[in-house]
């Protein structure tokens, strides 16, 4: 009887042995970088196609937005994976310049969130099947290193059977021989007994019981108290660190932009001197010193660079994040938006420029000034919460945005001073209607 528990015991041993690592591959919609409409298409067209060209690669498994945000939400996943299994993930992102589709993509680690490899691919925006072919390629040569040999598939070892021999006689070998087997078999023993408790079929007797948890013996049955209510508890060692990033977070999301403003250019017009257009230039920037903020005062986790791209990675065990403050990134009402006023000598508005992408405010009306919603301006910095990390993504670059109207002679001798105010995005409403 104790032979065939350690004949079976062999067995599943080598059944687990003989179970093959997976590369779990996480292919998700690649990033329009400029938002351009135009070729918005490319962001699932492209990871579809990847999604597709390697979901038949032995030894690689393709996963979906919601399987990468399963296993960001409960990393302990990663454990129940075979053995020696990698999980990758496919981060892509594309913009276009002229005639030319530059694509960027990056292969990520997401046991340690590092970068394992990057490719840069440009092709002409008339060939796209020569660009879904270089980057299949591309991405190919980075994850080759990754997929299992087939070659060196193991396979399962079965305990050999031989008929066996009578012993003759008894000597002192055959007796130290049984004293070694007796011992052996004890191992045996205690190997089952753990292995009973690693899969849940026995419970371990030298085990405490958890703080807040009663078992009843009886019914095998795990209870324990808490409220749906309860706060997760905070680590007061983390309290620096939290101190320092809400800091640094709080610039970035009320008053990250530098802007610099021109004095108005008067145009006058040759077939009508009673009107007037007027020019009015202002270059929007991040200011300087958020990004050595960042570096100096944070402990980051990672940081990547891409030209003028630059993405900061937090991880959540480093930091006691509050749900008001994540809340508040993901939904977005930090976004603030240009807001420029006009005013004449009796410090009256009588030009208002909204400078917003809402489309609800690109079809209002206005009968005391005059109404130019505009769409030149974008957000440098952008913030993703996930389940386990923070990123901010900034942009340092200037954006030069030129504002044009047409007045009548009488109202531009009457100009005085212009204001340019940064609103909330949920607040548009309530500065503009009073205006308007």
């Amino acid at each position: 009887m104790r032979m065939r528990k350690t004949l079976i015991l062999l067995l599943f041993l080598s059944v687990l042995s003989a179970r093959q690592p997976i590369v779990y591959f996480y292919v998700i919609p690649f990033d329009n970088l400029k938002d351009d409409p135009t070729i918005e298409w490319i962001a699932s067209g492209l990871s579809d196609m990847v999604s597709n060209k390697f979901k038949n690669e032995p030894g690689l498994l393709i996963q979906n937005k919601q399987d990468l945000e399963i296993i960001m939400n409960d990393r302990s996943l990663m454990l129940k994976q075979p053995i020696a299994s990698r999980n990758l993930l496919l981060l892509g992102k594309y913009s276009r310049q002229l005639e030319k589709i530059n694509v960027s993509v990056q292969l990520i680690d997401l046991a340690t969130w590092d970068q394992i490899e990057s490719k840069d691919i440009s092709a002409e925006y008339s060939d796209i099947s020569k660009m879904k072919q270089e980057v299949s390629d591309n991405i190919r040569l980075m994850i080759a290193s990754y997929l299992p040999n087939e070659k060196s598939s193991l396979a399962v070892v079965l305990p050999k059977f031989i008929d066996p021999k009578p012993s003759i006689t008894r000597d002192p070998v055959t007796v130290k021989s049984e004293m070694v087997t007796k011992n052996l078999q004890q191992e045996f023993e205690k190997l089952e007994e753990s292995m009973d408790v690693l899969l849940g079929l026995k419970e371990d007797s030298k085990l405490k019981p958890k703080n807040n948890v009663t078992l009843f013996d009886d019914g095998g049955e795990w209870t324990m108290d808490f409220s749906a209510n309860q706060l997760v508890e905070e680590n007061p060692e983390l309290e620096p660190n939290t101190e320092l990033l809400k800091e640094v977070l709080n610039k970035l999301i009320d008053n990250p932009y530098d802007v610099i403003m021109k004095k108005p250019n008067f145009i006058y017009h040759k077939d009508d001197d009673s009107y007037i257009t007027v020019e009015f230039h202002v270059t929007y920037s991040l200011k300087d010193e958020l990004i050595k903020d960042m570096l100096n005062t944070l402990p980051y986790t990672g940081i990547e660079q891409n030209g003028s791209l630059t993405i900061f990675y937090f991880s959540k065990e480093s930091f006691n994040l509050s749900e008001e403050f994540t809340n508040r990134i993901v939904s977005g009402s930090h976004r603030s938006v240009p807001i420029i006023r006009f005013f004449n000598k009796q410090g009256t508005p009588i030009v208002v420029v909204a400078d917003t992408p809402e489309e609800q405010w690109h079809s209002k009306k206005s009968e005391k000034v005059l109404y130019l919603p505009e769409n030149q301006f974008s957000p440098m910095i952008d913030f993703t919460v996930g389940g386990w990390s923070l990123q901010v993504a900034m942009e340092t670059v200037n954006i030069h945005a030129k504002y044009e109207f047409i007045l009548p002679m009488s109202d531009v001798e009457n100009l005085s001073n212009v204001s340019l105010k940064f609103i909330n995005e949920n607040d548009l409403k309530k500065f503009l209607e009073p205006v308007l």
